[in-house]
């Protein structure tokens, strides 16, 4: 859970976007690292880790960006998934298996926090009202005009 001034926040679609996002392009390229290392046979279960971890990160960021009523869901999945493939990655000593070992654990955290933080009743999109999850998009909530140098003209 993620905390500010010693109490819990919620995870919000806004704060979990990114974090999917840097697990699968971190993924993706520890897959390709590990591909050109001379020991590439004796990791083929890493590497359907990583390949699964990233596809599904994938299409969690999707489903999250358009507000799916399966976001959350789809999250509690991911954080399985990012889990497994995080906890892999950790047992192998080199630096780009540990690296993207934390990411997934991290991933793993902050997708079961959002899954879990639909309240009963609630409707379960990811998102609430007028959230928008992607930042910089224009006209979706306080502060979330476009920034400078990012006009449609």
């Amino acid at each position: 859970m993620f905390y500010r001034n010693q109490h819990p926040v919620q995870p919000t679609s806004q704060m979990v976007l990114p974090a999917v996002q840097h697990c699968e392009v971190v993924c993706e390229y520890t897959h390709t690292v590990i591909l050109g290392r001379q020991d590439v046979h004796m990791r083929t279960q890493q590497l359907q880790l990583l390949h699964d971890c990233a596809d599904v990160c994938t299409l969690t960021a999707k489903l999250i960006a358009r507000c799916s009523t399966f976001a959350r869901e789809m999250a509690a999945l991911c954080a399985q998934v990012c889990e497994v493939c995080g906890n892999h990655c950790l047992r192998h000593p080199d630096q780009e298996s540990q690296y993207c070992g934390r990411v997934c654990c991290h991933c793993a955290e902050v997708c079961r926090a959002f899954a879990a933080s639909a309240s009963p009743g609630h409707h379960p999109g990811a998102c609430p009202g007028s959230e928008c999850p992607v930042p910089g998009y224009p006209g979706m909530g306080p502060g979330m005009g476009m920034g400078p140098g990012m006009g449609m003209g």
